[in-house]
């Protein structure tokens, strides 16, 4: 119980750390629905499941073997990172100049059926989570860990982050706050999306430096 209890206290600080996902959420909160908020919560917890289960099923062996496979997931997740922030800069540069036209028309949460796939591309786009599960999980990992476990690792971390995230969006999304998104909406989209372009680049240096 005590194995388990550290692994979520790690798993709930890594949560909170700067990143895709937890900026992805705030800027929805702020900016649309808590139902939609939620859909992309929900795709956020299933990449976490995707994550989980590789890392137990011992997919990261297959990485340290084939570390080219590595590179390509993220030259790939920055592709998708850089797509995403360009198209919040460019809409948060085009509220800026016409304060008359609504904040995000150009912005992808805009259309409701990208939220979950949205979220699930979000997190599945940095490869590097495989790296921290494997690092967090690794004493659950060991030939004496039991196998029951596992299995409670992959059901109760996922389901902390759909609890975490969903608290803290909810958070977010008081009154106030998304009065202050509708004020300043164009500052944050700029920002965001300057953001998701750096998480970009970082993934994309990453990969280079695993070629040397």
């Amino acid at each position: 119980m005590s194995l388990l209890f550290t692994i979520c206290l790690l798993h709930f600080v890594a949560q909170l750390s700067p990143g895709p996902d937890i900026l992805l959420i705030a800027k929805s909160a702020a900016s649309t629905t808590r139902q939609n908020a939620l859909k992309i919560i929900a795709g956020i917890s299933a990449g976490i499941v995707v994550w989980v289960v590789l890392t137990l099923a011992g997919f990261t062996v297959l990485i340290e073997q084939f570390p080219w496979v590595q590179q390509v997931l993220m030259l790939l997740g920055g592709i998708f990172l850089a797509k995403m922030g360009w198209t919040m800069l460019k809409g948060g540069v085009r509220s800026f100049r016409n304060k008359h036209q609504p904040e995000d028309d150009s912005n992808e949460l805009a259309q409701p059926e990208n939220y979950f796939m949205l979220g699930l591309w979000t997190n599945l786009s940095n490869p590097k989570t495989l790296i921290y599960f494997s690092s967090v999980f690794s004493l659950a990992l060991s030939s004496s860990a039991s196998e029951y476990l596992k299995a409670q690792l992959a059901v109760i971390i996922p389901l902390q982050t759909f609890i975490t995230f969903a608290l803290l969006m909810l958070l977010i999304s008081q009154p106030k706050i998304k009065a202050l998104y509708q004020r300043s909406g164009s500052y944050i989209d700029i920002v965001s999306g300057g953001l998701f372009l750096l998480f970009a680049l970082w993934l994309w240096y990453d990969a280079l430096i695993l070629m040397n």
